[in-house]
């Protein structure tokens, strides 16, 4: 395996990311990291790090009077439950002083992932780490990363299938599509919560690879393991009528207490809407910022009974309305 280059010179840089400060680890907020940076990066973008902030704790009640219920548009959004619990809130995205740093150190450990995704085969999980004190000291709780390239269903009968053979997330085909719409394509994902793909298990690994890393004479710096998973965490299904694109994604979140934390870009307004008795958060760009937001319309919301939480998102130019939109997501949860 040949040598990576080493793309990372800047000494301020190196002396941040070694600084030996460290902020408490949330654990599960790590591992919806790692979910969506498995999604995210499947689909050709990079997923973005963020800093913890004091969360302000808003507490409300919502009545549910119709099928559809607005709330007045902000840029922080809080879901809670009906002991004002929060279980799901959104905020807009801060600027982070060190994003230089974490686009640099971003930019070279992609560099390795894209490496371990050129050896896999559809449905192949493996465990990767790189020796390398750079990459490490920036994340010293997951020195050990995974990459997954999932299987392309191209029939929703096929990608159902899977999707109950590895026991993943519930997720309801739409009953509801606009002309010209159909089911693209569906991709199950391995659960990071469970299994050989869990955190706790990938902590096992770490002496094993450090070590290995540390004996070997070939001077690689890359060190790869298959892992074995029968056990889905998340799911994405791909709807299209040729030119805009509906984007459906189920996380599961079996046994959790916290909140699920999600952060939208600058310019995007948030509102809290209940559908069909299910309260959500909405999500929609400014005019302004249309052209930087991926998304022209996003729905995301927590299902406790299912325990499972789910983003669902068009493409920024697409032609579908709001109530359009809303109406297709209607469609899959309508009792």
């Amino acid at each position: 395996m040949r040598k990576s280059r080493q793309t990372l010179e800047d000494v301020k840089i190196k002396d941040y990311l070694i600084d030996d400060r460290q902020e408490s680890i949330d654990v599960s907020q790590r591992v919806m990291e790692r979910i969506h940076a498995l999604h995210e990066l499947r689909n050709g973008k990079r997923p973005v790090r963020y800093r913890k902030k004091a969360v302000v704790v808003i507490i409300c009640i919502i009545i549910a009077l119709t099928s559809i219920t607005g709330y007045a548009a902000s840029r922080y959004v809080q879901i809670m439950n009906q002991k004002g619990e929060i279980i799901v809130e959104t905020k807009e995205i801060r600027e982070d002083p060190y994003a230089p740093h974490t686009k640099k150190w971003r930019e070279l450990l992609s560099a390795y992932a894209e490496r371990v995704q050129e050896q896999l085969k559809p449905g192949e999980l493996v465990a990767y780490y790189v020796h390398d004190k750079t990459i490490n000291a920036y994340d010293t709780a997951n020195k050990v990363k995974t990459e997954f390239k999932p299987i392309v269903h191209a029939s929703y009968a096929a990608f159902a299938n899977q999707l109950e053979k590895m026991s993943g997330p519930q997720f309801m085909e739409p009953k509801y599509l606009p002309e010209g719409f159909a089911f693209e394509s569906g991709n199950v994902f391995p659960s990071a919560t469970e299994g050989e793909a869990s955190w706790a298990h990938l902590k096992k690994l770490e002496p094993e690879f450090i070590s290995e890393a540390e004996t070997t004479l070939s001077g690689a710096k890359l060190f790869i393991k298959p892992l074995i998973w029968n056990k889905a965490g998340s799911a994405t299904m791909r709807y299209t009528n040729g030119t805009d694109t509906l984007i459906m994604n189920a996380y599961e979140r079996k046994n959790s207490n916290s909140p699920v934390k999600t952060m939208h870009p600058n310019g995007v307004t948030a509102e809290k809407l209940t559908v069909s008795g299910q309260d959500m958060i909405y999500m929609e760009p400014s005019a302004d910022a249309a052209g930087s937001v991926r998304y022209k319309h996003k729905l995301e919301w927590l299902d406790v009974q299912a325990e499972v939480y789910y983003s669902i998102f068009d493409n920024s130019e697409s032609e579908l309305s709001k109530s359009e939109f809303i109406r297709i997501v209607k469609s899959m949860i309508a009792k």
